[in-house]
C-alpha cells in the first residue's frame, strides 16, 4: 500500500511516543522515590501526573481505537476517488479487504 507521510504525521509519532515514555518513565520513578515535600508541591505533582496520564490515554485510544479505523477508512476512500492511471503509469496495487473492526 502507497501511503505517504507528512514531516506533520512523523511529529505526531514522536511526540505519541515521547508522552507515554515520559508517563511511565515518571510512574517508575515516582515508585522508587516518593515525593517528600510539603503538601502544595505533592498536589501539584499529582495534578502534573494525572495530566500526562490522561495525554498517554489520549495516545493511546487514538492508535489503538476507533480512530485507526477511521485513518483506514480516509486511506481506503481516497485510493477509491484517485483518478485512474494512464497506460504509462503503473496501476496501483489493489486494497487489502479490511472488516469494519479493522
Amino acid at each position: 500500500m502507497n501511503q505517504t507521510t507528512t514531516p506533520w504525521s512523523d511529529t505526531q509519532k514522536i511526540l505519541a511516543v515521547v508522552l507515554v515514555a515520559s508517563f511511565i518513565s515518571i510512574i517508575v520513578i515516582w515508585m522508587f522515590v516518593p515525593p517528600h515535600s510539603d503538601a502544595g508541591s505533592t498536589a501539584v505533582l499529582n495534578t502534573l501526573v494525572g495530566t500526562l496520564g490522561g495525554m498517554t490515554t489520549m495516545v493511546v485510544s487514538f492508535y489503538f481505537g476507533s480512530s485507526r479505523n477511521a485513518n483506514t477508512k480516509d486511506n481506503t476512500i481516497a485510493a477509491l476517488v484517485a483518478p485512474e492511471p494512464s497506460a504509462d503509469t503503473p496501476a496501483a496495487p489493489a486494497l487489502p479487504r479490511t472488516t469494519p473492526t479493522g
